[in-house]
């Protein structure tokens, strides 16, 4: 009942609610195709986005880092438009409605209380219920997942268990009474390789869980490693089997994997791998993050088999920041927690983000996750682009300031167009000095790219990479993991002149000649080999200038990629 439920005094810290709007909004849902920033989260987004049966969408502020005050931010219109609903601290969330009783429900931490679900009596507008569900302290819990048509509810998170791990509670009853799972775990990570240290070792947590078509639970898992790792349950979650690597990369971030209505699997994860490890890494908390600045979206037909897109959904907007690190307040200047709704047949809902700043609630079609092609010719700016370098020092919430680490110039024919200068600046000042510029189009097993450039006769240390994620802009080490390196020269290339050249790297990863075919305006040039395999296909280049001496590398006028059929 509403008299004794307090608890709600427990929930989360305060901070001032931002909101900036970056794009022109849709004027109805059927406009809505590329992502578009329609709010902003009022707390980190990994929970507290809610779609009613009537088609009211609620973001509840109850997360950590939360704005101030009681309330949630409603929308009638399927997220186009958003305002503020104040409501009173006596009445506790709880927001994801059983198929079966209709009754809404949320599992939470009582700081150091444990578990409590709380549940609705009488629907959205009744009374609600507060009933302690473990004595273990859990964080992350994720919303609950309803399987076996309802009858059973799964609920993903980790906590105060050993080993360290991660684990579901499950409910046969509606959520009246709760069990918890057989911890999930996965490998420490260890020094070696590039790495002079060891990573932040926090186990297997912020699990994602989702019913295959087959009935077993597949779970994917935040780890330590390159990759998430995966698991799966053939008992409804009660026992799981031992986690391995699964095809996603991602280090110390949050996936998140939901089922659409037509039965799609959509997929949320950063696919980025951060800067190999200082020597001062000890493995007990993170020193500093570096793979945290963007968030890509993947679908799938065939229950996870084969995926399409693997888009970057957000770049963080603060990413090329001077005081990205320093001026953060202490909060992760993070984009790599999500939630999402469908809130039409296609159309997506999707909060994303932790720092006040950027926390971002936005509306895509999955169609734009189906483009065959993409183009850039920098008339946006540097917006679709990462470029950015880290300054040495460890500043605020495990991160450094940056530098924009390549930047536009002055084309030197047309008069008014940028292009994109890629060039090695010596600065002691920074972690690495190495200078790079990545840009990501729809993921490709057949097709090319065109990379319409300058090659100035002194250049030299400059690579072309293609790949399958997101690395750090100045990242040696994706020369050694990328599929496809071109060292780019004059000689190599057969360019004579200071004029602007089309350079194409075709490639079929479907194909028994897997390797690639460089084209210089057209003509043939050389063969690349296949210097690494992909479980998703090529969705990077990546342009690295690592030159012993100084420059001027590299000029991009743009870029194109397309599927070829």
């Amino acid at each position: 009942m509403r008299k004794y439920i307090s608890f709600l005094l427990l929930f989360g810290t305060s901070v001032t609610f931002a909101q900036t709007e970056v794009q022109e909004i849709p004027v109805s849902l059927n406009d809505v195709y590329a992502p578009v920033r329609v709010a902003a989260a009022p707390s980190d987004a990994y929970i507290g986005l809610s779609l009613l049966p009537t088609g009211e969408l609620r973001h509840y502020n109850y997360g950590e880092q939360a704005d101030a005050g009681c309330f949630y931010l409603q929308s009638m219109d399927k997220g186009l438009s958003w305002k503020k609903v104040n409501i009173s601290p006596q009445m506790p969330y709880a927001d994801v409605q059983s198929p079966v009783s209709g009754e809404f429900l949320r599992l939470t931490n009582m700081r150091g209380e444990g578990v409590y679900c709380i549940r609705t009596v009488g629907g959205i507008h009744g009374d609600r219920t507060v009933r302690k569900v473990s004595s273990t302290n859990s964080i992350m819990l994720k919303p609950p997942v309803f399987i076996r048509g309802g009858k059973r509810i799964i609920v993903a998170g980790h906590g105060d268990v050993k080993p360290k791990g991660c684990y579901v509670y499950y409910s046969d009853d509606d959520g009246l009474n709760w069990k918890r799972s057989q911890i999930v775990t996965s490998p420490d990570h260890v020094k070696s390789g590039s790495h002079k240290g060891v990573r932040w070792n926090h186990g297997a947590v912020e699990p994602t869980v989702v019913e295959l078509r087959d009935g077993r639970l597949w779970m994917l898992m935040r780890t330590s490693q390159d990759f998430h790792y995966e698991s799966f349950s053939s008992d409804g979650g009660e026992t799981w089997s031992e986690s391995r690597p699964s095809i996603f990369y991602g280090t110390i971030t949050m996936p998140t994997m939901g089922r659409l209505s037509d039965g799609r699997l959509l997929m949320f994860w950063s696919s980025t791998t951060p800067l190999p490890e200082l020597a001062t890494a000890d493995g007990v908390w993170d020193d500093v993050f570096t793979n945290r600045d963007v968030v890509h979206v993947a679908i799938s037909e065939d229950d996870g088999k084969t995926w399409v897109g693997c888009r970057e959904l957000m770049l963080n907007p603060l990413r090329n920041e001077a005081d990205f690190g320093s001026g953060n307040d202490g909060v992760d200047r993070s984009v790599h927690q999500s939630q999402f709704v469908e809130v039409a047949p296609g159309k997506i809902c999707v909060a994303i983000g932790q720092h006040r700043s950027l926390r971002s609630i936005i509306l895509f079609d999955v169609k734009w996750l189906y483009e065959k092609g993409r183009s850039n010719d920098f008339s946006d700016g540097l917006a679709k682009w990462s470029v950015f370098n880290y300054k040495q020092g460890i500043v605020g919430h495990c991160a450094y300031d940056r530098i924009e680490g390549c930047s536009l110039v002055e084309h030197p024919d047309l008069s008014g167009k940028k292009v994109l200068q890629v060039r090695y600046t010596r600065n002691i000042g920074l972690v690495d000095d190495n200078r790079g510029a990545l840009w990501n189009f729809p993921t490709i097993q057949k097709g090319h790219l065109t990379v319409r450039m300058r090659i100035p006769a002194d250049s030299q240390g400059v690579s072309l990479m293609l790949n399958d994620h997101w690395y750090n802009p100045c990242d040696t080490v994706a020369l050694h993991e990328s599929m496809y390196v071109l060292k780019i020269d004059r000689k190599r290339l057969g360019v004579k002149d200071d004029s602007f050249h089309d350079v194409m790297l075709k490639w079929n990863l479907r194909g028994k000649q897997k390797q690639a075919t460089v084209w210089v305006d057209g003509k043939k040039r050389l063969n690349l080999p296949l210097l690494n395999e992909t479980a998703l296909g090529i969705n990077y280049v990546h342009i690295l200038a690592e030159a012993p001496k100084e420059n001027e590398g590299v000029f991009i006028e743009c870029v194109n990629s397309s599927v070829d059929d």
